[in-house]
């Protein structure tokens, strides 16, 4: 998204269990010695979006401002400050107890792999923008804990299935996460929480100051974004059915947004910036898309055949008795549009 000249919001705080704020305050001492000051160690992902638990990995992202990083690494090109940076960091990780297992320098994040008494942790820097994600998961999770077992249960389903990881060339657990919470806001069990993000935008932007990004979050939705009342209960079958054989979803014609809320197709000015040539092998490709990097679509994790695999894993899903037991959850509310009388573009 292009930049903004004014930016009006800070990093949300996210609550932390007691392990994840002993290693954030290990990290940020280690980076106040190495001479990082104003200094912050934020944590991001499932292990305190509410989507995981006590084995999921841990994230954590330093925010360090850029005039900082340019006097302690003085002799790095700007454009490699970060790697730089967190190269740098690892001496002082070290001294501080951690094992550096290994260094991700070169990628499009990078990042440290660490490990301290047993725990494994990723540390990016000035890579801000999913502890906004964090912040709107966390919250579609305190809505209703079901649809945190609802995403469970698909993780758990996916990884039987060969279907996850976006190392492995598919969907994320993040990604996956988005999907259910999609399901259920069609369910009539969860609202948005973002219908009035182009009504009340909150900028946030990269320390470089690059890219700026709308999270406006809407936090305590009004009676007017909650209309819809429970319909029926959500299940793992049904979330099968929704994706690829319903009359309201149109794989590779469709996008999965929770930012909107709402089944819409590609072609709707809302996804204009939403990046729809990813594959040239695959013209029905699942499209969804990041709530706030809304030009990023998360199917880009995709090798060849993975859509395609998750296409027939998901149908086989759809046929299997054993997945009809619900998620129950109470009357939620949520502004949906009728459904379409086109059939899927993949059955």
């Amino acid at each position: 998204m292009t930049s903004r000249s004014a930016l009006t919001v800070s990093v949300p705080r996210i609550q932390c269990s007691e392990r994840v704020t002993d290693l954030k305050n290990r990290i940020r001492q280690a980076a106040l010695r190495a001479r990082l000051e104003r200094v912050e160690v934020h944590a991001f992902g499932s292990s305190v979006n509410g989507f995981g638990d006590e084995t999921s990995d841990i994230d954590l992202v330093l925010d360090v401002p850029e005039e900082i990083l340019e006097q302690v690494v003085s002799w790095s090109y700007v454009r490699d400050l970060i790697p730089v940076t967190l190269d740098y960091l690892s001496d002082y990780l070290v001294q501080e107890g951690f094992q550096v297992r290994e260094k991700v320098l070169s990628a499009k994040v990078p990042i440290l792999k660490l490990t301290i008494d047993g725990v494994e942790c990723d540390l990016s820097c000035n890579n801000l923008l999913p502890v906004f994600n964090t912040k709107l998961l966390s919250l579609y999770a305190e809505k209703d804990h079901r649809v945190v077992e609802m995403a469970r249960r698909v993780k758990t389903w996916a990884k039987k299935e060969g279907v996850h990881g976006a190392t492995n060339g598919h969907l994320s657990s993040y990604t996956f996460g988005l999907m259910v919470i999609f399901y259920m806001q069609q369910k009539g069990g969860l609202p948005c929480l973002q219908t009035n993000a182009d009504h009340h935008p909150q900028w946030y932007g990269e320390r470089s100051g690059r890219k700026a990004w709308n999270v406006f979050i809407d936090e305590a939705p009004t009676a007017e974004t909650e209309l819809q009342s429970h319909r029926d209960a959500a299940t793992l079958r049904g979330f099968a059915e929704f994706l690829t054989g319903s009359q309201d979803f149109r794989w590779g014609r469709d996008v999965i947004s929770i930012r909107q809320g709402k089944v819409l197709p590609i072609d709707s000015i809302c996804f204009r910036e939403l990046n729809t040539r990813l594959r040239d092998w695959d013209e029905n490709l699942l499209h969804i898309e990041d709530p706030f990097d809304v030009s990023r679509n998360l199917a880009c994790v995709f090798s060849p055949g993975s859509n395609r695999r998750l296409w027939n894993a998901l149908r086989r899903l759809a046929k299997e008795p054993g997945a009809a037991t619900p998620v129950s959850y109470p009357a939620g509310h949520f502004q949906s549009e009728p459904s379409r009388a086109a059939g899927n573009s993949m059955a």
